[in-house]
């Protein structure tokens, strides 16, 4: 994509506050000195049967973008692309799902546009509100700040047993739709409370992509600690066996010239580490002395945060995995 977006004219608006150039999780509108919109549009195919919770997954997704930015959602519209023939019970669970999701972050569902497709697509539409003065990009990480990592990893693993497997782990299925469908919003709350100038949700292009794409947009260098890093249960160990989802190849593909891993990280780990997230948490960069606060706020909300690194003034762009 980023090849692609390199032919384009890029928007020139001074009202234009974040735009494609630094690869952010939406475009910012400023409308006023006290007022911006936030605006992202984001699809998932499902990767669980069950229709509601694949929704609430999506949307959670979806609204992520805005969350990542600092920012409040406030209405959405449905995309859906459902094959005709299906029962429409299926549509009316997931759509109920994203509702359900849009309602507990207060966002109002507006309408959506539906189209005939051979495989089930769901996502939404976001328009959300931001102070201009308060913007978080993933730009703003600087040198000597922690990086906090508030949902683990490994959902793309789970989706891959799921499409492969009779049946998955009880425990493992519980923890995984769980992550999934829990919105970013306390993450962002304690995000904004602490000052953070840098963030990004982790999502189709798996931790290394976006830390990748936050380490290059800030002109810094970031450096990873695989044992601080969370998982999902027994997922590391189903890595080690050679189970993969297939976003690994497109970011491995996309990011290896950037990354630098330390002598005797398994195979599997790396694989982890490369894999797409679902509606993944956010990774936030904060100053040392602000982490233990965030870590108060955001558990208040529910949300978890673990300490998984640092940045660095090492080659700019570049990121580190150490054991």
């Amino acid at each position: 994509m980023a090849q692609v977006l390199q032919r384009l004219k890029r928007p020139e608006d001074p009202r234009l506050l974040v735009g494609i150039n630094t690869a952010d999780d939406a475009g910012v509108f400023k409308v006023d000195d006290r007022l911006a919109l936030v605006q992202t549009v984001d699809l998932l195919t499902p990767m669980v049967e069950d229709p509601y919770t694949f929704g609430r997954i999506a949307a959670a997704n979806s609204l992520s973008d805005v969350y990542a930015m600092g920012g409040t959602p406030l209405v959405v519209l449905n995309v859906a692309g459902f094959p005709a023939p299906s029962p429409k019970d299926w549509l009316a669970g997931i759509l109920q799902g994203g509702q359900d999701a849009c309602n507990e972050a207060g966002a109002a569902v507006a309408g959506g546009h539906t189209f005939n497709e051979p495989e089930i697509k769901y996502g939404l539409a976001v328009t959300g509100r931001i102070d201009p003065e308060c913007i978080v990009t993933n730009a703003g990480a600087r040198p000597g700040d922690v990086l906090v990592l508030t949902k683990p990893l490994g959902c793309g693993i789970f989706a891959q047993l799921e499409l492969t497997q009779d049946k998955v782990d009880d425990g493992l299925y519980e923890q995984a739709t769980r992550s999934m469908m829990q919105l970013n919003r306390a993450a962002s709350e304690a995000m904004v409370a602490c000052g953070s100038k840098a963030a990004t949700d982790i999502t189709g292009f798996g931790l290394l992509g976006h830390a990748q794409e936050m380490a290059e947009a800030s002109g810094v260098a970031i450096r990873f600690r695989l044992e601080s890093l969370p998982f999902l249960p027994g997922v590391r160990e189903v890595a080690g066996q050679g189970v993969l989802d297939p976003g690994v190849a497109m970011n491995e593909s996309s990011f290896s010239d950037k990354v630098e891993w330390e002598d005797g990280i398994p195979e599997g780990d790396r694989n982890l580490l490369w894999g797409s997230e679902s509606s993944g948490g956010l990774l936030v960069a904060l100053s040392e002395d602000r982490v233990e606060r965030f870590e108060s706020i955001a558990g208040e909300g529910g949300a978890s945060a673990a300490t998984v690194g640092e940045v660095t003034e090492g080659q700019a762009g570049t990121v580190e995995v150490r054991r």
